[in-house]
């Protein structure tokens, strides 16, 4: 990576003309460097990292750490991408980081500050600080201290990790003792030793980096380190929570454009069991990225933590009863754009995965189905499971819970047949995991010997690969057992099911208290119930289950009194949940009112919060595409709206020159009959002049050319409209967007490499515009959400 030429990129565009000229054609001016169409002139790590430009945001946190330029804009946006170093927001800190270096190339700290945006990149980092130390001499004495800390820490990547932290901590003291008014250097060194605790540097007093943090927010009350003080309690006992309190009433507030400030507020309210404010931190955080999401044109996986905020929002949403908000929310997450570098769910042609863990469809699918299974949604998990929500896939153990789900509702419903189809689903996701078990054992083997490891190295090997699914093969034999004994429920079939009752470990409490309860165990069911509330401290649905066990054993002064503990925590309850309607019997008793829920008292503890509607929506929605009208090799003209009612995917390729280009529009050529077969028709848009668009046709492995329209977008002005466009370099970028018959962008991927998935692109388009018309065919009450 040639880091070296990085610093100029503001001022030596190549006369504008120049560069753009390089990356859309074979035959580049003599002065510009080889650079392949689309990728970043300053090197292939620039080409994952932020290529439009940053733009002054709302909501930053108030921060001062000055700097040596005699530009305002430079100053500005380094101290904005500082503040979004506090939110560990770090792709938008590089991004304002360049940005402030476009405005003066010469300021060594916007160097430092991509290098600390990179802090877990070392070869990146460690390019960026090289070009820092060589603009220090320019700085001051205490920027330098800043420069030469973080370039020592990187200058020797083969020192041993816990030295360089400790190095770096007490460089970071040493800025301190110099500079004992410089608040950023307090920071810095703050969350430097909470992070060094995960590189073999204990803390070995969190009250001596407390007394630190309370420095900083004595001079500066509503600083973003209120961010690391949740995270220094939050690593210890659940009792020390409480010492983060202060610090969560402040965190989002100290920069409320950043949804990870929201976000961390929920750790301390978790440990402290406060379910209600931990579901308001977790929906400020959702609202946040979801506001940038759409204004900024990205796909929700781009958001650091964008699906782990969304899926704690849905799993604490049913803690408090928000069960259609917990819903709606997670329909939403399956329906968002997915992309196999992202967010994919299901096998690629080869059999294999693709990356489906900790993202929006897999948490969304997961988060709905527990949500399901926990309030008794039996006709919803139906209705769900024969539309495009909660359809089948490959991956063994998400498709058992799926079956696992589908299984208890159809023998809920008394359908026995389809609760055996479930079940016979179940065994063949479990061979699924047994043979991927058997094909790790081997390849475990295989690897062992071809290393010449010793029998017993092997047999460690092996033994691992065995256990790494043992976990999900005792689950799904006990789904399946789960089922049998449902079915036999069913079937009015009781005898034996108390010994089989016993060895369900992986079915909740809660759950198994009301097979108890029908099979008249009526002190193993008040026994589980019990231990369920227990053991989920203030979660509405198992207090309300305690309450609903005991008032069927008969005990009613003791129901009465697990339902006045439920009343405390239900403001936000859903009264229409089945565990909630079965206490009307008991609302009744107790001479309440059919809406007997309490309304919530607000603490005095949580800060000023704003209006959550004014930081952003509650889901996600595709925003529109710009309109544009371009001209054809023939003279006549293009527009999108010439399409409005008819999907299309427009492809933006950067010229006949590009020969990645036209290796990807001959790859979806063969493919448009299968596009259209989904009401998807094909638009490619060039960066080439008008008069250039026949060469690209002639490049066509079909006869007659490519079967859809090319347009010429010369003054690259509707690449800019759409983010295909790199605004550091000014050259635009490979992109495609499946826009719907409304003109709404459902699915998109901008990058330096132009993509190729046709097989997965195809199914992703007809998965977008389907569940159009499939969400339709739903009740309302699964699509609609209490919260706006």
């Amino acid at each position: 990576m040639d880091l070296s030429r990085w610093c100029g990129f503001a001022v030596s565009l190549w006369a504008g003309v120049s560069v753009l000229a390089a990356a859309t054609t074979n035959a580049p001016p003599d002065d510009a460097p080889s650079v392949v169409p689309g990728h970043s002139l300053h090197g292939e790590a620039f080409n994952e990292g932020p290529r439009q430009p940053a733009y002054l945001m709302k909501g930053m946190p108030d921060i001062r750490f000055p700097v040596t330029t005699t530009n305002e804009l430079a100053q500005k946006f380094f101290t904005q991408g500082v503040g979004q170093l506090h939110g560990f927001w770090y792709l938008e800190a590089e991004r304002s980081f360049r940005q402030a270096a476009v405005h003066d190339t010469n300021c060594a700290m916007a160097y430092w500050g991509s290098a600390m945006a990179n802090i877990d990149d070392a070869a990146r980092s460690a390019g960026f600080i090289k070009e820092a130390v060589e603009r220090k001499a320019s700085v001051s004495h205490r920027e330098q201290l800043w420069i030469e800390a973080l370039a020592e820490f990187r200058k020797d990547p083969k020192k041993d990790e816990k030295e360089r932290h400790r190095d770096l901590t007490r460089a970071l003291e040493n800025i301190v003792y110099e500079f004992p008014d410089d608040i950023e250097a307090k920071a810095f060194l703050a969350v430097h030793i909470w992070q060094s605790a995960g590189k073999g540097l204990p803390i070995s007093s969190a009250q001596a980096i407390e007394s630190l943090l309370k420095e900083i927010f004595a001079a500066q009350p509503m600083h973003p380190a209120h961010h690391y003080r949740i995270h220094l309690w939050d690593g210890e006992n659940d009792p020390a929570a409480v010492r983060a309190l202060p610090s969560a009433a402040r965190a989002g507030q100290s920069g409320p454009g950043i949804a990870h400030l929201w976000h961390m507020p929920g750790h301390t309210f978790n440990k402290l069991k406060r379910y209600e404010d931990m579901a308001w931190q977790q929906e400020a955080s959702v609202r946040v990225d979801n506001a940038q999401i759409m204004r900024d044109r990205l796909l929700p996986d781009q958001i650091h933590n964008y699906a782990h905020n969304s899926e704690w929002l849905a799993q604490t949403l049913n803690y408090v009863g928000r069960v259609r908000d917990a819903v709606a929310l997670t329909l939403n997450m399956i329906e968002m754009p997915r992309h196999p570098k992202l967010n994919a769910l299901d096998l690629k042609e080869d059999g294999t995965p693709y990356a489906s863990d900790g993202n929006t469809a897999s948490h969304g699918r997961l988060r709905l189905m527990e949500t399901l299974l926990r309030y008794e949604l039996w006709d919803d998990a139906i209705a769900l499971g024969a539309s495009f929500y909660l359809e089948p896939t490959g991956i063994g153990i998400e498709q058992a819970r799926r079956a696992r789900l589908l299984g208890v509702a159809r023998f809920a419903r008394t359908n026995l047949v389809e609760g055996r189809a479930q079940i016979a689903a179940l065994e063949a996701a479990a061979k699924v995991v047994r043979t991927a078990r058997a094909a790790s054992v081997d390849a475990a083997e295989t690897k062992a010997r071809t290393d010449k490891k010793s029998d017993e190295e092997t047999k460690k090997a092996m033994t691992a690969a065995l256990e790494s699914h043992a976990e999900d093969l005792k689950r799904l034999d006990e789904w399946t057992a789960e089922l049998r004994v449902l079915e036999s429920l069913a079937e009015g079939k009781t005898d034996g099911l108390t010994n089989q009752l016993a060895g369900l470990k992986s079915v909740s409490k809660e759950r198994l208290s009301l097979v108890w309860l029908a099979l008249g165990q009526n002190d193993q069911a008040e026994k589980l119930a019990k231990e369920a509330v227990e053991g989920g401290t203030n979660q509405v649905q198992l207090l309300a289950n305690h309450a609903d066990v005991l008032w069927r054993c008969g005990k009613t002064n003791e129901a009465k009194e697990a339902f006045a503990k439920l009343r405390e925590r239900s403001a936000y309850v859903d009264l229409d949940m089945p565990v909630f309607r079965r206490l009307a019997p008991l609302a009744a008793e107790s001479k309440l009112p059919d809406d007997w829920r309490v309304a919530a008292v607000k603490r005095d503890d949580t800060g000023d919060r704003p209006d959550l509607a004014a930081l952003g929506p509650f889901r996600w929605a595709p925003v529109a595409a710009p309109d544009f009208t371009l001209p054809t090799a023939d003279g006549k003209t293009v527009s999108l709206r010439d399409y409005r009612g008819r999907p299309v995917l427009v492809v933006f390729y950067l010229g006949h020159g590009c020969l990645h280009c036209l290796e990807q529009l001959n790859a979806l050529a063969p493919a448009v009959a299968d596009f259209k077969a989904a009401g998807v028709e094909l638009l490619a848009v060039s960066a080439d002049s008008v008069a250039a668009l026949g060469k690209t046709q002639a490049q066509a492995k079909a006869a007659g050319g490519f079967p859809f329209p090319l347009v010429a977008d010369a003054s690259r002005e509707v690449f800019r409209r759409y983010r295909a466009y790199d605004g550091f370099e000014e050259v635009p970028l490979h992109g495609l967007f499946l826009v719907d018959g409304d003109g709404l962008v459902r699915w998109q991927d901008i990058g330096h490499e132009p993509f190729k998935e046709v097989k997965f692109l195809v199914a992703e388009a007809k998965r977008q515009l389907f569940q159009i018309g499939d969400k339709a065919k739903l009740p309302r009450r699964l699509t609609a959400s209490a919260t706006p």
